[in-house]
């Protein structure tokens, strides 16, 4: 983290004083919930909806785009908020992003982070798709993480294609938002990882079938997939939105289905209100070189959610930023503060990557 551009971001001292405040607390809450990144042998994991982020910059860019539908309607992000998203970021070696509009906001993220990190994205989805204009995208640390060179964005063939909700019974659609499948490595551990958002539409009807269509759809792919790329990789990772209602719902019998599973034996409600399971990550594994710590029961300190609210944009700070929300149509704090940070919390699992021992084992004969 570059904290030094908190000199510059912030050049009266007293506000520059409450952010460090915030920030130290936030640092504070890390250090508690989220094991340290420094061992060698794990690799932490994370997949994260930033909501709307850069969405502001897409107004006037194409006489196409739809200006009611992108328009923010929050007002613009507060200086402070990225410091706090990159703070968090930080903490993981991987991070998947979704929801990431035009890519400014993410490059400031990005400039705090520091020159130990980089990123790879989409670009953006066609919002006629359905997809709001937006990317997908993988930040990850350098010190830990290596891009092995290969990405590519999602394609499905004829016979896979999912039913468009405006046409029932119809398959005629891609996703509305396309799935970034990439190559990595970390360590011993090479691994091919897919992000996806996946169409939420409505909570009943042909909206709904065609979000558990695209779950399925991604599912059905990768399994397929993985019959190749297991011969080069050792593990195949689906994580990121999936707007999933519960583990017992169709939306998360489509994923599981196709044989992937999720990493601990408890499921997260990753909404910031506690209701949802929208967020997931879910493997699949040749049998080698992944070690999740007994694959289903993970101890409680090696995966989780991080609530935010907790630690900065604090219920108990609604009055300090009155003055912040009448630049926005927000009338509710709590509805105000999800676009400055979120209404997803980040998703995390720490695994071992280390498969040396096993290797020097094989050595042997």
């Amino acid at each position: 983290m570059d904290y030094y551009q908190l000199r510059y971001d912030f050049r009266d001292q007293a506000e520059r004083a409450r952010v460090i405040g915030n920030l130290q607390r936030l640092r504070k809450a890390l250090d508690e919930k989220i094991p340290s990144k420094d061992q060698s042998d794990s690799l932490l994991l994370a997949t994260w909806n930033v909501r709307d982020l850069g969405k502001d910059f897409l107004l006037g860019l194409d006489k196409d785009y739809d200006k009611r539908k992108l328009r923010r309607g929050a007002g613009p992000r507060q200086p402070e908020t990225f410091w706090y998203i990159a703070e968090i970021i930080s903490r993981f070696d991987f991070v998947a992003v979704q929801e990431v509009n035009e890519i400014d906001e993410w490059e400031k993220i990005w400039s705090i982070l520091g020159r130990d990190w980089d990123f790879i994205a989409t670009e953006v989805t066609d919002p006629k798709l359905g997809g709001n204009g937006e990317r997908l995208l993988f930040a990850f640390d350098k010190r830990k993480v290596t891009f092995r060179k290969i990405a590519g964005e999602v394609v499905l063939p004829p016979d896979m294609l999912i039913t468009d909700a405006k046409k029932p019974g119809e398959k005629t659609k891609q996703f509305a938002r396309t799935p970034f499948l990439t190559s990595f490595q970390a360590g011993w551990f090479k691994f091919d990882i897919c992000t996806v958002h996946i169409f939420y539409g409505k909570e009943r009807g042909d909206a709904l079938k065609q979000r558990i269509d695209e779950i399925d759809r991604i599912a059905a792919f990768l399994a397929k997939y993985a019959k190749q790329a297991f011969r080069k990789t050792q593990t195949l990772f689906l994580l990121g939105d999936f707007n999933i209602i519960s583990p017992q719902h169709d939306t998360m019998k489509a994923l599981i289905q196709h044989g992937f599973r999720s990493p601990g034996s408890a499921y997260f409600k990753t909404n910031v209100s506690h209701t949802m399971h929208y967020d997931q990550i879910a493997y699949l594994s040749r049998g080698s070189g992944i070690d999740v710590k007994g694959q289903t029961d993970l101890p409680e300190a090696d995966y989780g959610t991080f609530a935010f609210f907790d630690h900065v944009y604090t219920d108990d700070q609604e009055t300090e930023y009155a003055r912040q929300m009448q630049q926005s149509n927000k009338s509710k704090y709590k509805d105000w503060r999800t676009y400055q940070m979120s209404d997803h919390q980040p998703l995390w699992v720490r695994l071992k990557v280390n498969d040396s021992e096993a290797y020097l084992e094989k050595l042997k004969g």
